[in-house]
């Protein structure tokens, strides 16, 4: 564990890098693209050019961009993300309501895909060549093939519109009043479509993915030694093998993880689901500037984070990561 501490050191200096760096980017990205937030919420008003003019001077647009950064990155660093005019409250408020909607709806999705793959991906592993090898390689095709919101339409048609066994949108009951565990059990009914949606598709990956690895893991040197050393044909699969081919999994696991908190955008609107993706498609068609870029800052300090925990975890599953 000696050199954990000094790797972790450096990759905690190389995030700080970049969490400056995504601050920059995003901001001069959204200030910069085309559009005025003033005359898209009062430009069909009858409001004369000088009631305008104020209104952008309060809101800090006619400010230099210098100065503008400055101001929202010091902000920033408060944790102060900006006040939304177009929802009439703070930032930060907005995304604590949505946050958790999201991580409700993709947590699962991923850590349901990541566990199934790997039992797939290492089963085609097992039996090569074989139809059940096949089969698998087939439904993951087409799974990552299919897109996310057309198999959400499908399901929706078939599931919601015609066999009227689960709800169609919404997070819980329109009108409703449930508590207690009726909420629980209403908002899990309303998780079942959207989930399935996004789980299917993140599998696919993963089985693909671990198949892949666990192929070019199975036919190097080292596994024929482990088992001239006499140990079981299952200690040698998934003690060394799997283990071993953990690390592009960790690395597309890390990935998913990292970008869920954007939200799964089309499932969501789809599915009318309040969470993240749908802010996000909201704020940009109504040019929200201050939600926009907080999304995107967000999510990449959740990106950056998430790799800087699958950097450590690469280091635990191979030591020699921490000297390369």
């Amino acid at each position: 564990m000696t050199g954990v501490a000094p790797y972790v050191l450096g990759r905690l200096l190389q995030s700080a890098v970049l969490l400056a760096f995504i601050v920059t980017i995003g901001f001069f990205v959204i200030r910069t693209a085309p559009g005025d937030p003033v005359l898209y919420l009062y430009g069909a008003q009858n409001i004369s050019a000088e009631t305008l003019a104020a209104l952008r001077q309060v809101w800090g647009l006619d400010r230099p961009l210098a100065e503008q950064y400055w101001i929202y990155v010091t902000n920033v660093a408060s944790g102060n993300l900006g006040y939304s005019q177009v929802n009439r409250e703070q930032v930060s408020a907005i995304l604590l309501r949505n946050v958790p909607n999201t991580l409700l709806l993709m947590a699962p999705s991923i850590l349901l895909a990541a566990a199934g793959g790997v039992v797939l991906g290492t089963t085609a592993c097992r039996r090569l060549n074989t139809p059940v090898d096949y089969i698998i390689g087939a439904v993951s095709m087409v799974g990552y093939s299919m897109p996310p919101f057309w198999l959400a339409i499908l399901l929706i048609v078939i599931f919601a519109s015609t066999l009227r066994w689960l709800p169609t949108q919404g997070m819980s009951t329109l009108g409703a009043s449930y508590h207690g565990v009726a909420h629980v059990l209403d908002v899990a009914k309303h998780m079942v479509l959207p989930v399935a949606v996004l789980t299917w598709w993140y599998l696919a990956a993963f089985a693909r993915l671990t198949r892949a690895s666990m192929i070019e893991e199975s036919r190097k040197p080292y596994l024929m030694t482990a088992r001239m050393k006499g140990l079981t044909e299952a200690r040698v699969f998934y003690g060394h093998a799997l283990r071993n081919a953990s690390r592009p999994v960790l690395t597309i696991l890390g990935v998913y993880l990292g970008t869920m908190l954007a939200g799964a955008v089309m499932t969501e609107v789809v599915f009318a689901w309040p969470g993240m993706g749908r802010l996000t498609f909201s704020a940009i068609v109504q040019r929200d500037y201050p939600v926009v870029l907080a999304v995107f800052i967000v999510s990449g300090v959740a990106v950056v984070v998430t790799n800087l925990i699958i950097d450590v975890l690469y280091s635990l599953v191979d030591p020699r990561i921490r000297y390369a």
